[in-house]
């Protein structure tokens, strides 16, 4: 391919990220229309055992469409860990809101997985499909939409055409810019550290989370007793532990962490990333949708980023599977008719969630607490609530099967 050629497809996914690599597997595997995938990034290599640090859950849903795309197969089992519980609280009632998936009738919740495996297997899934052109290391610079078709050139050089473009390219988004689509942003002006640890006893398979007014802590177990611990509070505080040696940072997350946590042989990787909000004012224009963190960003308390991403993945593949041109109005229109107000409304949640537990006002952190022990009590609360952790809708979730695909 010279640097004068036009690259032609139906559909391209500009992003080569989970949601990105994930869209382009299930267009591929569930309609006619050829891909291309457009990333800025080196083409993904499969890491060794060593454990990557930025982690991410996958519901039940999630799974699904990874399944049945294939992806599941390029993914060791050895590297997928298994949650059946969610428990959330303070320090003083840790527990104080606990779900168990036996009580929807799944085995599971979801897993969890390194990123950076996931989204290997994802680029290794997408080599074996003929209707999919992956394209890495390059940019798009340019946008035109017509009526029928989108024109485009990659900083390279090379023109592009096709009918419909998908921006998957992130919080900051280019497609987003080029297609004139605003968004609402909010920096909460706090980070998250990570801390992949090693602990003195097998973590098991309950993910936990304890708000303090500082921000949440939160552990995600993780194979060969190893766990991805969370630490969120003020930038300036996460500058500090950063900068400990690991003796001091042990000592910091014993004393901050709750003591169910136990004994931590070793510290093995730390990072930092700040924590903001977002929301595209909509999803989709004249030829053009957005998935994944170019439409939304949300609070990663929650453990959703990735799931929503993957539901806009289902939603929008679903808009276009009877369509013999991807890029018209009105699949579009059916794409952000579903998918914007449950993304928004997830947004609003959890933002609310925040601001509930971080209040200054020490009172109102106890009434937001005594909240949490009372939807543990409720148990059509709870039901409600592991529905939006598995993905699924309410009535399904009430089965009698496991409806969850393993790996």
């Amino acid at each position: 391919m010279t640097e004068t050629s036009t690259i032609t497809s139906d559909i391209v996914v500009v992003g080569g990220g989970i949601a990105g690599l994930a869209m382009a597997a299930r267009l591929a595997h569930r309609t006619a229309f050829t891909i291309t995938v457009l990333d800025s990034d080196r083409a993904p290599e499969m890491p060794d055992e060593t454990l990557q640090l930025r982690t991410t859950s996958l519901n039940s849903a999630a799974l699904r469409l990874l399944e049945e795309a294939g992806v599941m197969a390029h993914l060791p089992a050895h590297f997928l860990t298994d949650f059946d519980r969610l428990e959330a609280g303070s320090r003083e009632t840790p527990n104080a809101l606990s779900f168990s998936a036996k009580d929807i009738n799944l085995t599971r919740f979801g897993v969890f997985v390194e990123n950076d495996r996931l989204r290997a297997a994802l680029w290794q899934t997408l080599m074996s499909m003929a209707q999919v052109t992956l394209i890495s290391e390059s940019r798009l610079s340019s946008l035109q939409r017509h009526d029928d078709r989108v024109d485009g050139l990659l900083d390279d050089g090379r023109a592009l055409n096709a009918r419909l473009i998908i921006g998957a390219d992130g919080a900051r988004s280019h497609v987003r810019h080029l297609a004139g689509i605003s968004s609402q942003q909010r920096d909460y002006a706090q980070e998250a550290m990570l801390i992949n640890v090693r602990l003195a006893e097998l973590p098991g398979h309950t993910t936990w989370q304890i708000f303090t007014p500082s921000g949440p802590v939160a552990l995600l177990p993780l194979h060969d007793r190893q766990a991805s611990l969370v630490w969120y509070d003020r930038p300036g505080q996460i500058q500090k532990r950063m900068s400990m040696d690991d003796d001091t940072l042990r000592s910091a997350i014993l004393e901050a962490f709750p003591a169910r946590l136990g004994g931590i042989e070793a510290i093995l990787e730390r990072g930092r990333f700040p924590i903001r909000r977002l929301h595209a004012q909509r999803y989709t224009g004249k030829r053009v949708a957005l998935v994944g963190d170019a439409a939304h960003v949300i609070h990663p308390m929650a453990g959703q980023g990735i799931n929503l991403g993957l539901a806009d993945v289902l939603s929008l593949t679903e808009a276009l599977e009877q369509e013999s041109d991807p890029g018209t109005a009105q699949a579009l229109s059916r794409y952000q008719r579903r998918q914007w107000p449950r993304n928004a409304a997830m947004l609003t949640g959890v933002e609310q969630l925040h601001h509930l537990f971080t209040l200054p006002f020490a009172p109102l952190r106890t009434l937001a607490e005594r909240g949490l022990k009372g939807a543990d009590r409720m148990a059509p609360v709870k039901r409600f609530m592991m529905s939006l952790a598995t993905g699924q809708p309410l009535n399904n979730a009430r089965g009698s099967e496991d409806h969850d695909a393993q790996p």
